[in-house]
């Protein structure tokens, strides 16, 4: 009796602890220090970094933070499923967060940029109308979708982070705020050489 109280207990403890390392992972940016720079200074930067790359930002000056807009692109070998066996096509949007802070004599810069699935097709098709024991459906596809949008309709899945990007673009950010090398003066020809006698 006494086991099948603790059994009865684990289910609930894993989910919470598969809940915590999910939450952890939504949480992961990649950072960078960048020296001598404020974060102000940084902010406007990034923005025309990620402006380039993702087009339209919502940005949070007082946060320090910016959120891009999906980016969608097709791809027949990132999407994580079935369809990368056969090079099926397969709809992924990136999303770039950003945000800077102040940090001892410069600025730390943190970027996570997330690869999602369009799974809208995959949740139809897979899983049933709850409540239901057959597999026909109740209602049709437009009294299931009546009051809502395409957009409120889609289905995007989380697959992964695109950490080349996000390295490559902080480098790019990094690189911005480096001092250019100071120029060391030529060396001067002797003077005895350069008065040179007939």
């Amino acid at each position: 009796m006494r086991v099948l109280g603790v059994l009865s207990v684990l289910p609930p403890m894993l989910l919470g602890l598969l809940g915590c390392s999910q939450g952890l992972e939504t949480r992961t940016y990649e950072a960078r220090v960048i020296r001598g720079a404020s974060p102000d200074d940084v902010l406007l930067a990034a923005q025309v970094v990620l402006r380039r790359e993702f087009g339209r930002l919502e940005t949070g000056p007082a946060a320090r933070r910016i959120v891009s807009r999906p980016v969608e692109f097709q791809t027949s070998s990132e999407s994580g499923t079935a369809r990368d066996l056969y090079g099926g096509r397969s709809t992924m949007r990136r999303i770039a967060h950003f945000a800077v802070a102040r940090r001892d004599d410069g600025s730390i810069a943190r970027l996570r940029i997330e690869v999602e699935r369009k799974d809208t097709a995959r949740r139809e098709a897979f899983q049933p109308e709850s409540g239901r024991i057959s597999d026909a459906p109740s209602q049709t596809p437009i009294e299931r979708d009546a009051a809502t949008t395409t957009r409120q309709n889609t289905v995007w899945t989380f697959v992964k982070r695109d950490r080349r990007l996000e390295r490559a673009l902080l480098w790019e950010l990094q690189d911005q705020f480096t001092p250019e090398p100071e120029e060391t003066p030529a060396a001067q020809p002797d003077a005895d050489r350069s008065a040179e006698t007939p």
